[in-house]
């Protein structure tokens, strides 16, 4: 048997995972990464903490609400629902959450036909940005969620292989400032050796536009891979896994670290 799976894409998109009919509330297993820096009128610090954890999102359907929780400590927790909804800086794509005049975002990828950059069913990202103003400096926590609807170990594809279509969106920082980046790419999965591979062609770098590629391998029993590669001064390290009940869906983490500063995000594809 042979699987083909396509998605086209540009920059990123928000939404939900698919709401179940019933009112409880849904624990989605997600993973997320946190990267945190300082800003001032000279200079930003700090930019080198960049952690990479297993969490989990919680969803509402009662009252459409999402909470997610903190990457370093589980006990803080935040809250977002459609009275936190910033109209004007949603769109087809993403929809953005907004709470404490504008210092806690939550910019979420539209899930389903109707978003113009990628469709998805199974899983979902979104952005968490934190922000705190003191004696001229800024803190920044900026933080990136993936979640959704994994395949189970034991439904992931021994037999064939599938093409993702990617799209990849990121935060990168070095000592003259935070940098939003977006890409697409694909993936390329042997289910018959465990075999991966990756590409990805991205824009908003401090450097420029990058293209780069790496391989890496499935974990069968937990239906997650890993991927490396390197370009340009530039490594990337991909943290993913399958989604929907045949996988026919990919999302996770990566890591861009070169060239003076680190950066992170998310990638969904189909």
């Amino acid at each position: 048997m042979r699987t083909i799976i396509t998605m086209s894409a540009t920059a990123l998109a928000l939404s939900a995972v698919a709401t179940p009919a019933s009112a409880t509330s849904v624990n989605y297993p997600a993973q997320q990464s946190t990267i945190t820096y300082s800003t001032n009128s000279t200079a930003t610090s700090l930019f080198g903490n960049y952690a990479r954890a297993t969490s989990k999102v919680v969803y509402d359907p009662a009252t459409d609400t999402y909470t997610l929780r903190d990457t370093g400590s589980l006990a803080i927790t935040s809250s977002f629902g459609p009275s936190n909804i910033n109209s004007g800086a949603s769109n087809s794509t993403f929809t953005v959450y907004s709470k404490n005049s504008g210092a806690e975002t939550f910019r979420l990828l539209n899930k389903g036909a109707g978003n113009p950059l990628i469709q998805l069913t199974y899983v979902d990202y979104g952005e968490w940005k934190r922000s705190s103003t003191a004696s001229g400096t800024t803190n920044v926590n900026d933080t990136y969620v993936v979640f959704g609807s994994k395949t189970p170990g034991a439904s992931v594809p021994r037999v064939g292989s599938a093409s993702y279509t990617t799209v990849y969106d990121g935060t990168f920082v070095n000592k003259t400032g935070a940098f939003a980046f977006n890409g697409t790419g694909g993936i390329n999965a042997n289910f018959v050796t465990g075999g991966l591979t990756y590409t990805a062609a991205l824009s908003g770098l401090p450097s420029g536009a990058l293209a780069i590629a790496g391989s890496g391998s499935i974990a069968f029993n937990s239906g997650n891979f890993t991927a490396s590669g390197s370009s340009s001064g530039y490594s990337m390290n991909l943290y993913g896994g399958f989604y929907g009940p045949a996988a026919q869906e990919v999302g996770g983490l990566f890591s861009l670290r070169g060239n003076g500063g680190n950066g992170e995000g998310a990638f969904v594809g189909k």
